[in-house]
C-alpha cells in the first residue's frame, strides 16, 4: 500500500508540474503575442462602443430596434435608399456609408445588434427588425425606392438572409459573403445559439460542432494564447457538415446582387460563397480578388500587426480589391438607382 501511495503521489506531482508548465507557457505566449500582434487589441476596441460624428448631414437614428445614422447628401442625385451593415465587430459601417452618400445617395448606416434595445450578442438577432427599417424609409425619405442593402462579413450573412426571407429589398451587395447561415457568437453561454431568428423562430444554421476536431483544437489554442486566429477551417467544417436547410437560398430573389470576396480570406470561405451565391441567378455577379483577404482597404496597416494571419491576403491585394470593387459598386448603384 505504501508503494501504491508513493506511486500515486508521483503521478499527482507530475500532473501538477505539467499543469503549472502549461499555465506558464500560455501566459508567456499571451504576453509575447500581445506585444507582437496588435490586431487583437484593435479588434477588441472596434464596434459597438465606437463614437461617430453627427451633424446636419449625418443624423443619429433611434427607434425601437432601429439604431444607426442617416446620411443626407449635400446634393442628392439618385432616388432610392442605400442601407449598409457592418460585421461581427458590431459597427454600422459608418465610413462606407459616408463614401456612398458623397456620390449623391440617401444612406442609412445601421446596427443590427449590440445597441440599447437590440440583441446584446450576435445571437438570436431578429430579421424582423427590417420591418421598422421599411417603415422608416417610407415615412421619412423622399423617393424612397429602390432599396439597396450592402452587408459586410457577418452583415453580409444577415443581409442575404433578409433577402432570402422576402423583405422589401431591390438590390443586394455583399462583401466577404457567406452562403450558409452559421452559429451565433455568444460567449456568455455554452449553448450553441442561432445567429438569427425570423418571426420568433430560429433560422437554421451550420453548427461548429460539425467541424474538424483538429481545427477546433488549433483555434482554441490560438485564442488561449492570444495568437491571431484564422476561423476559416471552423466555418468550412460547419458548412460541410450541415444540411441544405442551413444554405442561403436566393433563387426566389428577382433583384440584382453583387458579391465581392478575397481569394485568400482567412476568416471564412467568402470566395467559395461568392461564386456559389452568384450561380443562383443570371442577375447576380461575383468578383473574387486572388490576392485579397477578408478586408478590402487602402490601409490595412491601420488594423495593427498580425492582420495577415487573421484576415488573409496581402496589403497590395487588399488595396487593389478596394479600388476595383468601389468602382464596380458605384457603377452598379448608378445603374440600379438611376438619376433624379
Amino acid at each position: 500500500m505504501k508503494k501504491l501511495g508513493k506511486a500515486l503521489r508521483r503521478v499527482a506531482l507530475t500532473l501538477l508540474a505539467i499543469i503549472v508548465l502549461l499555465v506558464i507557457t500560455i501566459f508567456g505566449l499571451r504576453w509575447h503575442n500581445g506585444g507582437t500582434y496588435t490586431i487583437m487589441q484593435q479588434e477588441a476596441s472596434m464596434g459597438t462602443d465606437a463614437q461617430y460624428e453627427t451633424n446636419d448631414s449625418v443624423r443619429a437614428i433611434k427607434g425601437d430596434y432601429l439604431k444607426g445614422f442617416r446620411f443626407i447628401p449635400e446634393e442628392r442625385t439618385h432616388p432610392g435608399t442605400v442601407i449598409v451593415y457592418g460585421g461581427s465587430e458590431g459597427s454600422p459601417n459608418y465610413e462606407q456609408a459616408k463614401m456612398i452618400s458623397e456620390q449623391g445617395y440617401e444612406v442609412l448606416a445601421l446596427y443590427f445588434w449590440g445597441q440599447e434595445g437590440q440583441a446584446s450578442t450576435l445571437a438570436n438577432v431578429p430579421l424582423d427588425q427590417f420591418d421598422e427599417v421599411e417603415t422608416y424609409i417610407k415615412d421619412t425619405i423622399d423617393l424612397p425606392t429602390p432599396i439597396t442593402v450592402i452587408g459586410t462579413s457577418k452583415g453580409a450573412e444577415f443581409s442575404a438572409e433578409l433577402v432570402a426571407h422576402g423583405f422589401a429589398i431591390d438590390n443586394l451587395v455583399n462583401f466577404a459573403p457567406a452562403d450558409h447561415t452559421y452559429f451565433g457568437l455568444d460567449y456568455t453561454t455554452q449553448d450553441e445559439l442561432p445567429s438569427f431568428t425570423y418571426r420568433g423562430e430560429a433560422v437554421p444554421f451550420a453548427s461548429y460542432r460539425n467541424g474538424d476536431v483538429g481545427a477546433t483544437a488549433r483555434l482554441m489554442w490560438d485564442m488561449a494564447t492570444g495568437y491571431p486566429p484564422s476561423y476559416r477551417a471552423t466555418y468550412e467544417g460547419a458548412a460541410a457538415g450541415s444540411g441544405d436547410e442551413a444554405e442561403i437560398d436566393l433563387t426566389g430573389f428577382k433583384g440584382n446582387a453583387l458579391f465581392f470576396a478575397g481569394g485568400q480570406d482567412a476568416m471564412w470561405q467568402s470566395d467559395v460563397a461568392a461564386r456559389s451565391l452568384a450561380a443562383q441567378s443570371d442577375a447576380f455577379e461575383a468578383y473574387v480578388y486572388p490576392d485579397a483577404g477578408h478586408v478590402f482597404s487602402n490601409d490595412l496597416a491601420e488594423l495593427g500587426t498580425g492582420w495577415e494571419i487573421m484576415l488573409g491576403g496581402t496589403a497590395e491585394g487588399g488595396a487593389a480589391a478596394f479600388e476595383d470593387s468601389t468602382g464596380i459598386l458605384f457603377d452598379r448603384l448608378a445603374r440600379w438607382h438611376g438619376q433624379i
